[in-house]
């Protein structure tokens, strides 16, 4: 039907005719009339929130092509000449982006889903909700009313915060069939965004169905691709120049402090492994939550290396790295150190699963000596006379097991630590990273970074039942009732 109307406008192209059809087809569904919803669909590389336009316009062969080959890509849904909804979609990455609209073109509300261990199955991993102050107001302010949830596919409950004039952070039920989503084939985009979701109220006589139709842009509209991408599926922190770390003389610029300069590593001991399960920790705080991590390495002695620099024309250095080198060959590639239950997957942009400090020290040790090393720690803490830094070893008798101590870089934080393997996947050491270098700029002659970085899939824990995804509207409504009765809750605490 559709397409005949089409047909039949005269002096009109077939942009604009799009245009002015899907408008009367809006008209006489809001009035409760049944007929299909005509939404135009546009295959691009991105949405430029400047101009409020999308960028690297492609066929869809070309998108097809990238879909297949798990690259990303975008698809923006428009309709009555307004954009409804954009796909972020990286299959590579096993990511898919949700996005909706407000009236001005600006994205209002968030959807990041995963595909994890079922093929065909997307978790939900965040949602956003953002409100603006005026017309007139770029998207995503720094400022202003921002709500965040975050799930995980293993838990009923999900963590929320809403940032409005000031921060409440608390947890939230979602139930299964609101945090899981099907994925859809190529070109079924009203799966993930049907009718309601993309604005088209619901009325007595029904909306009727929405029909996708191919837009077509004119060659000197400006859309381009991107000199740098416009957007990049959610990953989680990546090691940067960590052998430099240990190289001496490897050179950093940072933009306030002037130019780093690599020392050479501090031999801190020799640590004892009975058992090669590792655990890297503040040592003040050690506690039995301090669990391992999952790659293990063969039982053993190690040394530990302690990474610093100098500032070229300040006149002190810092601590940037500890290292429990394995084997001393060359690392081919790195991977960040997990415990139980942690999955990298579900990381988002620069994020990662650290260890945390609250003394200003952190540690390696044998999962075996823990509890007893945590008693010795404490009382070689109460002696005036201990120094960290010139006797950085703990030792206990009983276990067999030993403590390296060493200063965490610019104090107390969250710090990773990343597993390095040779090119047959054989552990060469473990470096906890304390992000001091991780943002500065490498200068010559530092040697360039050639290992790559690995995502191992974790393993599973457990037969899961089978999810029943709720439809796509039916989630998006219980999310923003979720976000509603945080509101409430923040409005009743901010009144005691």
């Amino acid at each position: 039907m559709f397409l005949t109307c089409l047909a039949l406008v005269s002096g009109l192209s077939v942009a604009a005719a799009t245009v002015r059809i899907s408008s009367s087809l809006i008209a006489r569904a809001e009035q409760g009339v049944a007929e299909e919803i005509a939404v135009e669909v546009t295959y691009c590389a991105g949405w430029d929130p400047g101009s409020r336009k999308p960028v690297g316009v492609m066929g869809v062969d070309a998108a097809r092509k990238r879909d297949s080959a798990g690259e990303p890509y975008a698809v923006l849904l428009t309709a009555d000449a307004r954009p409804r909804a954009l796909l972020q979609i990286d299959w590579g990455r096993r990511y898919l982006g949700l996005f909706l609209f407000d009236e001005h073109s600006r994205r209002d509300r968030a959807f990041d889903y995963r595909e994890l261990d079922e093929p065909g199955l997307l978790d939900l991993r965040h949602y956003e909700q953002w409100r603006y102050a005026s017309a007139d107001e770029p998207e995503f302010p720094e400022r202003g009313w921002h709500f965040t949830l975050t799930a995980r596919p293993d838990s009923d409950t999900a963590d929320v915060q809403l940032d409005h004039g000031g921060l409440f952070q608390t947890g939230h039920d979602i139930p299964e069939r609101h945090r899981t989503l099907r994925r859809a084939p190529f070109g079924d985009w009203t799966a993930y965004a049907d009718g309601r979701l993309l604005g088209f109220k619901r009325s007595a006589g029904g909306a009727g169905d929405v029909t996708l139709v191919p837009a077509r842009h004119k060659e000197d509209q400006g859309h381009r691709e991107a000199p740098t991408p416009l957007w990049r599926a959610p990953s989680g922190m990546r090691p940067r120049d960590l052998q430099a770390m240990f190289t001496p003389g490897s050179r950093f610029s940072d933009t306030e402090l002037g130019t780093a300069i690599v020392s050479e590593p501090e031999p801190a001991r020799m640590l004892r492994l009975p058992t090669g399960a590792v655990i890297a920790a503040d040592p003040g705080t050690l506690r039995g939550s301090d669990e391992p991590f999952t790659v293990m390495v063969p039982a053993g002695d190690y040394p530990v290396l302690i990474a610093g620099m100098r500032w070229e024309s300040r006149g002190w250095g810092e601590t940037t790295a500890a290292m429990l080198r394995i084997l001393d060959t060359p690392t081919a590639s790195w991977e960040l150190a997990v415990r139980p239950g942690q999955d990298i997957r579900l990381l988002g942009d620069d994020e990662f699963y650290g260890f945390g400090v609250d003394s200003g020290m952190g540690a390696f040790l044998d999962a075996s000596g823990r509890d007893a090393l945590a008693t010795a720690y404490e009382h070689r803490q109460q002696s005036d006379a201990w120094d960290d830094d010139k006797e950085p070893e703990i030792a206990d008798p009983n276990t067999g097991t030993n403590l390296i101590a060493y200063p965490s870089g610019r104090g107390d934080g969250s710090y990773p630590v990343w597993i390095g393997r040779t090119a047959d996947g054989e552990v060469t050491c473990l470096v906890a990273d304390m992000l001091v270098l991780h943002d500065m700029k490498p200068l010559p002659p530092t040697a360039p970074d050639t290992t790559v970085f690995l995502t191992p899939t974790p393993t599973l824990s457990g037969v899961r039942p089978e999810p029943k995804p709720a439809e796509p509207e039916a989630t998006a409504e219980f999310l923003a009732t979720v976000a509603a009765s945080i509101e409430a809750k923040q409005e009743q605490v901010s009144r005691r």
